[in-house]
């Protein structure tokens, strides 16, 4: 991974580039060697830092330095498709020496602040195209002034752009022709990747470490292998037929397979996030420590059209309040979500016996071997966020009949807040221009949540207005929550945050409760809007009663200004204590506060909403629902 080095450069491509490091010969590879493909660390290349690199190749670039310019001058990079099956956690370009902040995510990259170094004037320029890639396209935290001109984002998973807490950004003239739409594998998948370095471990350092599970004795010698061979028929059928072949490698299929061949958890376009990474629900208010938040951001005339998305539900098993996460963060899952039916236990006449699958068997030998100190601990194998308590592990060894396995609903694989799918969000912001901006065509192919009676509580960063609110399908063209005007004191005018001339269209979600064009949430003030055209199905109209919005101002929003010439064909929609407003979709819409919400013109209709949280919806325990300060692999 090239870096940016002390000097100022400016850097210009002369050929594209497929970013491809220590590819295997599948020839002759054995299934070990396919299954830690990639991996600098294991493969003992002494150049990598252990610690920066312990969770593998995490950027194409990765810009440290300060003053640092590219152009792509017409070409393009892209992640090779072979490690972008093997290397889930991915942007083409980082801004910064590590993808987390110290103390943040599944894993320490640096010991402190000092160690963390995060790119200050950043610029990238098109033409060009930054292509497929894992994760991100652009990805940074802590940044100061980034331009992003004239390129073309497509082939992502989670985002073309994600920055958090950055203050001065602006992206420009982008085009977003589509995100990645061959997506072979769920987040299980890179579970099982992550799990295998421990696994491995634990082999080398006691051979022959054995524990029963699904009413057997394994050891690790055999949990490992069965893991390894897992690995590698995946990535043989998806480099042979782009999928996994559902005849041949049937356990593969049923844990792995990603049936809608789309990310499988939160997507973006762009996403400019306060302090931190976006991981819980959506920002009420500001944080009061101005340098948690981003500021500055212009977002103007890009055009987004032709993306997919599709958030898969993962019941989080929970232990006496708490998540179990695994090594590397990630859930330890017994329900599947796609067939609506138990992994990894049986259930009869309410007795629940553990048979277990690839996945679990490794991730609960890896947590009894921490639990009883038999595996250590070092920069590259962490073990901060492991959370499988004793008696889920009791369990598993059949020595508790009756525990009753506990799910917490509203999370993804790893246990991120569900929000839907946004294509520009702005959070925790103070200053931003959204102008200009085409968004066209998004389909979401997400079902709607689980059943109610499948969960003990949900993720306790559900919706602030309503718990019970689960958003599996739900979709927004341009969310902005917690933001401000340029100027506390001047939140009018010149220095109000604007969202204008923005045309949004063609925004489908058959399971969705709510489909925004744009939606103003959290505690926000100084915003303008004006001059947007937003008609985000062809066929739905003004009703009261559907799930289409032109525009929502939430209950806590104040200070909006909504201009005369902005054209919402689906409505306007203002919440106040106990009522939702609909109006028209041309009204001028001056918001001073949520008790005196007011439009020029009368309310076409009033429909009452629920605010209190439902008795079989209880709130969680506890203060933290993330180890680490932070949920892993953040977004």
């Amino acid at each position: 991974m090239p870096r940016s080095p002390s000097f100022s450069p400016y850097c210009r491509l002369c050929d594209d580039i497929i970013f491809c490091p220590h590819n295997i010969d599948v020839e002759t590879a054995s299934d070990e060697q396919i299954a830690q493909a990639f991996d600098p660390i294991e493969q003992g290349n002494p150049k990598y830092n252990s610690n920066e690199y312990a969770l593998g190749f995490f950027a194409a670039i990765a810009v440290s330095a300060d003053d640092v310019s590219i152009s792509l001058n017409g070409h393009s990079i892209a992640q090779c498709r072979e490690h972008a099956l093997m290397q889930r956690f991915f942007a083409v370009i980082e801004l910064a020496s590590a993808p987390f902040t110290p103390s943040v995510g599944p894993h320490n990259f640096v010991s402190t602040e000092s160690d963390f170094k995060a790119a200050k004037n950043f610029k990238l320029t098109g033409p060009g195209t930054i292509g497929l890639s894992s994760h991100h396209g652009i990805h940074g935290n802590e940044n100061e002034d980034v331009q992003i001109s004239g390129v073309t984002f497509k082939d992502f998973e989670v985002g073309a752009v994600s920055l958090n807490n950055v203050k001065g950004l602006e992206i420009k003239n982008c085009d977003i022709p589509n995100n990645r739409h061959d997506v072979p594998v769920l987040g299980s998948f890179s579970a099982a990747l992550k799990i295998r370095p421990y696994l491995k471990r634990l082999l080398e350092t006691n051979p022959g470490y054995s524990m029963t599970l699904g009413g057997s004795v394994k050891s690790v010698e055999d949990v490992y292998a069965t893991l390894v061979s897992h690995i590698a028929n995946v990535y043989n059928d998806v480099m042979q037929y782009g999928f996994i072949d559902p005849v041949t490698h049937p356990d593969e299929y049923q844990l792995f397979n990603n049936p809608h061949q789309v990310i499988d958890g939160p997507c973006y376009v762009f996403l400019v996030h306060g302090k931190g990474p976006a991981v819980g629900g959506f920002g009420e208010e500001q944080a009061t420590d101005i340098s948690a938040l981003s500021a500055d951001v212009s977002i103007v005339n890009n055009n987004a059209q032709n993306i997919k998305c599709f958030t898969n539900e993962v019941l989080a098993t929970v232990v006496d309040g708490s998540v179990q996460n695994d090594a590397r963060g990630a859930i330890l899952q017994f329900y599947n979500a796609s067939d609506t039916s138990y992994i990894g236990m049986n259930e009869v006449s309410g007795q629940y016996t553990y048979t277990g699958n690839v996945n679990l068997d490794a991730q609960i030998m890896v947590a009894k071997a921490i639990n009883d100190v038999t595996l250590g601990v070092d920069n590259v194998l962490q073990t901060n966020v492991n959370s499988v308590g004793l008696d889920l592990i009791d369990w598993a060894e059949g020595k508790d009949s009756s525990y009753t396995p506990k799910f917490r609903c509203n999370g993804d694989s790893m246990h991120h807040v569900i929000k839907g799918s946004i294509m520009i969000r702005v959070e925790d912001c103070q200053g931003f221009i959204i102008k200009g901006n085409t968004i066209d065509n998004v389909d979401i192919l997400s079902e709607g949540p689980l059943p109610d009676e499948l969960c003990v509580d949900y993720h306790k960063g559900a919706s602030s207005s309503d718990g019970s609110d689960r958003m599996l399908a739900d979709l927004r063209g341009i969310s902005v929550a917690a933001v401000s005007a340029y100027d506390d004191d001047l939140r009018d005018g010149n220095d109000a945050s604007t969202i204008r001339s923005n045309t949004i269209t063609n925004l489908k979600s058959e399971a969705a409760k709510l489909i925004a064009g744009v939606d103003v949430q959290g505690v926000s003030t100084g915003v303008d809007l004006e001059n947007n055209y937003v008609n985000l199905d062809r066929t739905a109209f003004d009703s009261p009663d559907d799930k289409w919005i032109g525009l929502r101002l939430r209950e806590s929003a104040s200070g909006i200004a909504v201009k005369q010439n902005n054209n919402f064909v689906q409505g306007v929609v203002i919440e106040s204590e106990s009522v939702k407003k609909r109006s028209h979709s041309a009204a001028s819409v001056s918001l001073k506060s949520s008790a005196d919400a007011k439009s020029e013109i009368k309310p076409k209709s009033v429909k009452k909403r629920s605010k209190l949280l439902p008795d079989y919806h209880p709130r969680p325990a506890g203060d933290s629902e993330w180890p680490n300060n932070g949920c892993p692999f953040g977004h």
